[in-house]
Formats: structure tokens, C-alpha cells, sequence
């Protein structure tokens, strides 16, 4: 699925519609978008940031963006192919709230250790802020990384060595508005037309 054409075969269309939560015109209308921003058919960390940097021009979006690559399954070149792509642009804007919060532990457990460690947590949560900070109005609770990782870890029950697991981490979001708020930012993410 690499850059052979410009337009996905039939049989790839319907495939990848049944796998993911678009139609058929929708994934045609991303592989066009993927193609152009990609033209070899993968999109790499420099691409993915890029495209972070579009939506946050004045952030900084390196770091986010060595955590979100960290998180998908890549192939041997570490780039992200188009079939890989359509899936978690799926999962992040059509997903059921329990795969984004599944994601969303995976994407923060950064040694895939199964548990999130609070000095792991609070890397992700720098990269965000150096990312955001100045485009999101945040409460005074959470208007540093390390006032929301303190939040957070008050707020999910850890185990004896301090490490939140994917069934305390689910837990936790469901308790809080603003994480489930978060983990619905890309439910609206539109195609250009």
C-alpha cells in the first residue's frame, strides 16, 4: 500500500471500510490527503510533526510527536504506513471511548510495561504543554505539566509502587470531564474537502 497510484484499489477501499469507522469515499478523500503529504507512501516522525506543528504553529511538537510514533505499531522503517494510518485516524475520531482510553494508556506507557509510571506521565505531559500551551486556556489546577501530572495521579488509584494500571487509567477518565473532553479532541477532525 505504498505509492503505486494516486487512488486506493476497490478492493482496498472496501476493506479498510469495513476495518475502520469511514466510508469508502472518506478513506478515498485520506489515502489522496496521505499521498500528497507522503508521497512514498509512509509517513514518517518529521511528516507526523509537521502536521502537529500545522495545527500548534508557535508550539514545539518534537517530543509529541517521538511519543505518538512510540505508541503506533511500526513497520521496520519506523514510519507509518497508509493502511496503519486510516486505523488510528479511525480509532482517534470514531472510536468507542474505551479504545481512546486504551490508546491513550498505550501512548503514555512509554516502556509498554503495562502500568504508567508518574516520571513517564510526566514527559508526555511536557511534551504537550511545550506543544499547546500557549493555543488551550487550562485551569489553574492543570496550567503546568506537573500540576497535571499530580492531578492526574491523585486522581487514578495506584498501585503499592506508585504505577496506574489500563483498569485504574479507565476508571479515571471515566471519573473526569476534562480527560474524556480530551480524548474526544479529535471527533472532530474534518476532512478538507
Amino acid at each position: 500500500m505504498g505509492s503505486s497510484g494516486s487512488k486506493l484499489p476497490q478492493s482496498e477501499l472496501e476493506r479498510l471500510s469495513a476495518e475502520t469507522n469511514y466510508t469508502e469515499a472518506e478513506i478515498a478523500q485520506w489515502y489522496k490527503g496521505f499521498i500528497s503529504d507522503c508521497p512514498s507512501g509512509y509517513m514518517t516522525i518529521a511528516d507526523y510533526q509537521r502536521v502537529c506543528e500545522s495545527f500548534f504553529p508557535n508550539g514545539i511538537s518534537e517530543n509529541f510527536s517521538r511519543f505518538v510514533f512510540n505508541s503506533f505499531n511500526l513497520d521496520e522503517n519506523a514510519s507509518l504506513n497508509f493502511e496503519n494510518f486510516i486505523k488510528y485516524m479511525s480509532l482517534m475520531s470514531r472510536g468507542s471511548v474505551e479504545e481512546k482510553q486504551r490508546w491513550a494508556f498505550h501512548l503514555r506507557d512509554v516502556d509498554h510495561t503495562g502500568e504508567i509510571h508518574k516520571d513517564k506521565l510526566r514527559m508526555i505531559d511536557d511534551a504537550v504543554f511545550t506543544m499547546i500551551a500557549d493555543h488551550v486556556p487550562l485551569p489553574d489546577d492543570e496550567d503546568t505539566s506537573a500540576k497535571r501530572t499530580e492531578k492526574v495521579f491523585a486522581l487514578m488509584e495506584t498501585d503499592d509502587y506508585g504505577n496506574i494500571s489500563l483498569e485504574a487509567f479507565k476508571q479515571g477518565c471515566n471519573a473526569d470531564k476534562d480527560i474524556t473532553k480530551a480524548l474526544n479532541l479529535y471527533d472532530t477532525v474534518q476532512l478538507k474537502g
